[in-house]
């Protein structure tokens, strides 16, 4: 709705009109983002003081973004005449036109339609990036930010072009060996300036981290033995002989904790990767790092088809008619690739901490359990407090 014509309205609503809440206005945005972080530091610090942590120029910022709102007009091709206002930790705010943009991997044709419109691609990705929805961004700051483009498409925008480029070759891999597995339909890398935008299906539904407080433990064990299901599914991709691994068409080994690490040389086979996992400590004892490794199993692990960060947040869900939760999408494969058979395992409690108390953890699937993989999920947790990206 046009602000003039907001001012125009009575007072009072009429009882057939509606003022409806708008939530994506500069200000509405700035104290979403306020709040999100607020409710992340009060989750590891519960009893912290709330009015310490607005920031000293909050009251000063929410009421520039009221008084500066920006509303551009645009053209019949949908594109902006002036180049709209974002807040300063919107990727958007740091995306122009005046760009250079250049294709990774080819689009598709149904994204290719969305941007024929414009005289090139950097206005037509500038445009289309304009008028689209947030999906996700990050409490603090906008490393990642993902968007709604069209009722079908959605694109995650990251400066990690190794990142964007795996996780593109994984879902294209997993659509190529295992085309009904429920995870996007890659459609395209495209480079904006500093910027990687990977395009993929729009997954609909709702995270199972917000959903999971409203199950019971009969609808936990269900969506657990969904997901173990899944996995199953994926181990089911063979790993090619002679192949590196990591990220398929060698995306190599990536290790995603506080930091991630990246092996510099190929690792062909699981020994080669341990060498790499206990490589990752500057401050270690040969001693120690010895003595900890001679604690895995002597006999070497599988290597399979892993997603590498299986966690509720990445598990898209739904409600059937019936009342029944199923999953309808696997999402976000920026670490998957093969890797031995407990890393999934490793990884699905990564964010798992003493004072934890959702209950996700007791449901997890027996393909990713610590049950299954007591000995290096033990001596994985041990380690990590050694590691330089731990």
């Amino acid at each position: 709705m046009d602000p003039q014509n907001i001012a125009n309205l009575p007072s009072q609503p009429t009882e057939n009109r509606v003022l409806k809440a708008n939530h994506k206005t500069p200000a509405a945005r700035y104290n979403i983002k306020v709040l999100r972080a607020l409710q992340h530091t009060l989750k590891g610090s519960p009893e912290a003081d709330l009015a310490s942590l607005l920031p000293s120029t909050y009251s000063k910022k929410l009421q520039s973004f009221k008084d500066s709102a920006v509303h551009p007009s645009t053209s019949a091709t949908g594109s902006f005449d002036s180049k709209p206002s974002f807040l300063d930790n919107d990727v958007r705010s740091r995306i122009d036109a005046a760009d250079q943009s250049m294709t990774l991997v080819q689009l598709s044709s149904e994204l290719n339609g969305l941007l024929q419109p414009h005289k090139d691609l950097s206005t037509g990705l500038v445009n289309l990036l304009a008028n689209s929805e947030v999906l996700y961004e990050s409490a603090w700051a906008a490393s990642i930010m993902v968007f709604r483009v069209s009722e079908n498409l959605v694109v995650k925008v990251t400066v990690d072009e190794r990142s964007t480029l795996n996780e593109h070759r994984s879902l294209a891999y997993l659509q190529q060996h295992q085309h009904r597995f429920p995870a996007p339909r890659p459609h395209g890398v495209v480079r904006l300036g500093q910027f990687c935008l990977l395009f993929t299906s729009f997954i609909p539904g709702i995270t199972l981290e917000k959903a999971w407080s409203r199950f019971d433990n009969m609808e936990k064990t269900a969506i657990s033995n969904q997901l173990d299901t899944l996995v199953a599914t994926l181990r089911l991709i063979p790993f090619p002989e002679n192949t590196t691994l990591g990220g398929v068409l060698g995306g190599g080994c990536k290790d995603a904790r506080r930091g991630i690490r990246l092996n510099s040389e190929p690792i062909f086979n699981v020994k080669q990767f341990e060498d790499f996992i206990f490589a990752g400590s500057e401050t270690a004892s040969p001693l120690y790092t010895n003595l900890l490794r001679s604690l895995m199993p002597s006999l070497p692990a599988t290597c399979v088809f892993s997603h590498g960060d299986l966690r509720p947040a990445n598990i898209m869900v739904c409600q059937r008619e019936d009342g029944s939760w199923r999953i309808v999408g696997i999402i976000d494969w920026e670490s998957s690739g093969f890797y031995p058979e407990y890393w999934d395992c490793v990884k699905a409690t990564n964010n798992l901490t003493p004072r934890e108390q959702v209950d996700w953890y007791s449901f997890l699937p027996d393909q990713i359990s610590p049950h299954r993989y007591p000995t290096q999920w033990l001596v994985d947790r041990l380690w990590d407090r050694s590691m330089v990206n731990g």
